[in-house]
């Protein structure tokens, strides 16, 4: 069976960090969501892969190449024109309308490998399946409601009321009569996923463990709090160097040519990618994931962020409940306010929209090859477009 990633999309409600990057190249807990996915599939006995193509293709190219660094072969196909699932899908029909296939949506997250579970309902049905989910809230997604043998009975595509019901999770086992109906009904996934519930029949195959779409800047921070949490043990590879007193706490993950100085405190579940480098006295909290080649400077606390790679957080700094993108600089003394005086609820302001995140903690969004001078505090829910320069905050 081969699997096809649509990982060609861009959504502008992910800013500033879709500009540089497709979503599925969002580095969570030090892995791509792509680097993931593929991961689950081979898990799973899934070695033939289609990514569908476009928005900042070229790295996921040249990371990723011919799929042989996993152990996979992938092939690439590209959507000249974004025009939706249904129109993805159908320009990889010469590759998949021979036998049944996964779709896979790049932008999902599990924090345990969903492909075994959907394949075993497959295996049993030999019909076609859609992966279910039941978030929090289900009022961003199409709702879908079940029967009594597990099938799905109806699909609600835009439902009004905010509540938690069941959701397609982004993963199926389709058939090629898929093609037909995308043929018949204009490229549109939704209408095809109808005409499927009443004639022959999606069976539902419930997910009942961590799952995440990512939508918002924020749901980066839940992707990786949900993927660290499974984490059960501490892994430090040989060439990391702990000098002098350094205390760990829980599942801390160091990799390659780490250097973490005196004084320092690891509370794990946490991660520090290759060849970077933490300052004496520092504190790295829980759910903090470093990206490789960065620097954390002398004295500095890093709590729930995440940080995707060649990062240099000067010394005596707070990052809390914030995301920093590639090569982001910052001076010595950086605050990230992470809530408000009272506690109140937190908006962000992006592409002028103002978004209710719900949430009473959150820090700043920082997007790529920002630079920040000494001494500089934002307040709860920043969104820093790439490119910014800031210089020190001089009051004399």
């Amino acid at each position: 069976m081969k699997a096809v990633i649509l990982a060609a999309n861009r959504s502008n409600r992910l800013s500033p960090f879709i500009e540089t990057r497709c979503k599925p190249m969002i580095r969570i807990a030090g892995q791509y969501i792509l680097e993931n996915t593929i991961c689950f599939l081979k898990e799973a006995g899934i070695n033939d892969i289609v990514l569908v193509v476009n928005h900042q293709q070229d790295l996921v190219r040249r990371y990723f190449g011919s799929g042989k660094i996993l152990g996979v072969n992938l092939e690439y196909v590209v959507q000249d024109e974004l025009n939706g699932i249904g129109q993805a899908l159908s320009i990889c029909r010469s590759t998949l309308e021979k036998k049944p296939f996964l779709l896979v949506y790049g932008d999902v997250m599990t924090d345990y490998n969903p492909f075994l579970s959907i394949l075993q309902t497959y295996s049993e049905i030999d019909k076609e399946v859609a992966l279910i989910a039941l978030p929090e809230s289900s009022k961003e997604f199409g709702n879908v409601y079940l029967d009594h043998e597990m099938k799905i009975s109806r699909l609600v595509e835009n439902p009004k009321a905010n509540q938690a019901n069941y959701v397609f999770a982004g993963m199926f086992v389709l058939f090629p009569e898929i093609f037909s109906l995308l043929e018949e009904y204009q490229n549109d996934i939704s209408q095809c996923y109808v005409k499927m519930i009443e004639t022959s029949g999606l069976q539902a195959c419930l997910w009942e463990k961590g799952w995440i779409d990512m939508i918002h800047p924020w749901h980066i921070l839940e992707a990786n709090r949900m993927l660290m949490s499974s984490w059960e043990t501490a892994e430090i590879d040989s060439t990391a160097r702990l000098l002098g007193q350094v205390h760990l706490e829980g599942a801390v993950r160091i990799g390659p040519n780490v250097t973490v100085e005196s004084g320092t405190i690891l509370k794990g579940p946490c991660y520090i990618g290759s060849n970077s480098y933490v300052g004496n006295n520092s504190l790295i909290r829980n759910y903090s994931a470093i990206g490789p080649d960065s620097i954390v400077g002398y004295g500095s606390e890093l709590k729930n962020c995440v940080l995707f790679g060649n990062n240099d957080v000067g010394r005596l700094s707070f990052v809390g409940d914030s995301v920093l993108g590639e090569n982001v600089k910052s001076g010595s003394g950086l605050t990230t306010v992470n809530h408000t005086v009272d506690y109140s609820l937190i908006t962000c302001k992006s592409n002028s929209d103002s978004i209710e995140t719900g949430l009473t903690k959150l820090g700043a969004f920082i997007g790529d090859n920002v630079s920040i001078g000494a001494r500089h505090t934002l307040g709860p829910g920043t969104i820093v477009e790439s490119g910014k320069i800031f210089p020190d905050n001089i009051t004399l």
